[in-house]
């Protein structure tokens, strides 16, 4: 029988009297450790939410009203695309419904998600290849940091965090069931959540292959661990058969934004790359400074690598896009909780090569966080403001005017200005659809910045 492992905890219950001693009390206490996670995360992001809607936001709200109540399900369920997010748009749905077209309530829902995401990382200190002195580090950093902020504040970005959300869940229960098999709840939970992550998003189908790496780092790659995982595997592809099939009539297929054709090569060590950077080369730097020895080192290279791989599992999907030559951002959402096992590696290796330090990891502590949040305030803040702009412009346009607004130019393109038209509670004039006639005494718009 396995040994159950245990949350490390602090021997003297007295409160802290130093930055570097209070450091030490979050890291090691169960309770201040969830607490300062959930602090750093809201303090990190809670300035953001809140903001104007951007663009796609309005598309999301539409689609949500048109496809998140029963009534709307069986169109939702032929729709080849939008399938694939049935979660967020039910959720987004019940949000629009409770507390209507308000910034505050969909920045609110993100970022408890996120708070929820970040526990996750944290839970999965639970598995002994982890363990929890690593995964409160970087469940702290996956929390504040900024490399996947679009997924936190972009309310389009909702089916990242989810996908995430039953994602991470469906890895944790089924750990758990390759750690106790005689517990079959665990198993049938994990695949319900495997089921509501393809529901998420179509990059869910990365868990399969993270389930085949989990069980075979656990050693458990037996006859019955096998069937499961081929039958995971066989609904992936009925899934991708399902996408596929659709063809141009498929929005993302039809319009060029995936092709296989596309530049992996390029596109994934460009993102693994700008990921890294700054604090993932910081802390391979690090690592390869503290020259670890014998097991350590063993151990360190064996996480480093595994991290790397999982990175690059978690991009794969995105890797086909055609539109960038990186993953955007808000696409790195499940890559990041990788990236943040290697910071946490260096931070753990750091606070045992200085035992007696503690204000100097207090230091380099308090520097990622800043930089992280300060990130976030000082230029994320004014760019979210800025794509926001030209919308808010026109919405501000339209309820001036009382004729039909025929949109000649927008930096989103008409069908962004006709659904935030189309959504507002109070009387708007109609925006003259693409290709009907323009009516006589309608007003001309045109806006040709670049947010």
């Amino acid at each position: 029988m396995q040994e159950r492992q245990t949350y490390p905890r602090v021997v003297s219950t007295s409160p802290p009297r130093s930055l570097a001693s209070t450091l030490q009390w979050v890291w090691l206490d169960r309770a201040s450790g969830i607490y300062a996670l959930f602090a750093v995360a809201i303090i990190a992001y809670l300035p953001l939410v809140g903001r104007a809607f951007i663009s796609d936001d309005y598309i999301q709200i539409s689609l949500a009203r048109r496809f998140g109540p029963v009534s709307g399900w069986a169109d939702l369920a032929s729709d080849a695309l939008y399938r694939c997010r049935a979660t967020s748009l039910v959720l987004s749905y019940w949000v629009d419904r409770l507390f209507g077209l308000t910034p505050v309530a969909h920045g609110i829902t993100s970022l408890v998600l996120h708070l929820a995401n970040v526990s996750l990382v944290l839970a999965f200190g639970s598995w002994k290849r982890i363990g929890w002195r690593l995964s409160i580090p970087a469940a702290a950093f996956f929390g504040v940091y900024e490399g996947h902020q679009e997924a936190v504040v972009w309310t389009a970005a909702l089916p990242e965090l989810l996908v995430f959300f039953f994602s991470a869940a469906t890895l944790l229960l089924w750990l758990r069931w390759l750690a106790e098999p005689a517990r079959p709840w665990a198993l049938a939970a994990s695949l319900a959540c495997f089921v509501l992550a393809l529901l998420s998003k179509e990059s869910a189908v990365v868990v399969a292959p993270l389930m085949f790496l989990s069980a075979w780092i656990e050693k458990r790659l037996n006859r019955k661990v096998l069937g499961i995982l081929a039958m995971v595997a066989a609904v992936c592809v009925l899934y991708a058969w399902g996408i596929f099939r659709a063809g141009q009539s498929h929005l993302h297929l039809g319009d060029g934004t995936f092709s296989w054709k596309a530049s992996v090569w390029l596109t994934m060590p460009n993102t693994i790359g700008r990921m890294l950077w700054i604090w993932g080369l910081f802390s391979l730097i690090t690592l390869a400074c503290l020259r670890l020895r014998g097991e350590g080192r063993r151990t360190a290279r064996r996480m480093v690598l595994s991290c790397l791989a999982v990175m690059a599992i978690a991009l794969g999907p995105y890797s086909f896009l055609t539109y960038m030559d990186r993953v955007p951002s808000r696409h790195t959402y499940l890559a990041a909780a990788a990236l943040s096992m290697i910071v946490a590696l260096a931070w753990v290796e750091l606070g045992r090569r200085w035992p007696r330090r503690p204000g100097l990891l207090a230091a380099v502590t308090l520097v990622v966080a800043l930089h992280n949040a300060g990130y976030l305030w000082i230029k994320k803040i004014p760019q979210y403001e800025r794509r926001s702009a030209p919308t808010e412009k026109l919405l501000e346009f339209g309820r001036q005017q009382r004729s039909p607004i025929a949109v000649r130019c927008f930096p989103y393109g008409v069908e962004v200005a006709e659904e935030a038209f189309a959504l507002q509670p109070g009387a708007m004039p109609p925006v003259v659809k693409r290709g009907q006639p323009i009516p006589a005494g309608a007003v001309d718009y045109c806006d040709t910045s670049r947010p």
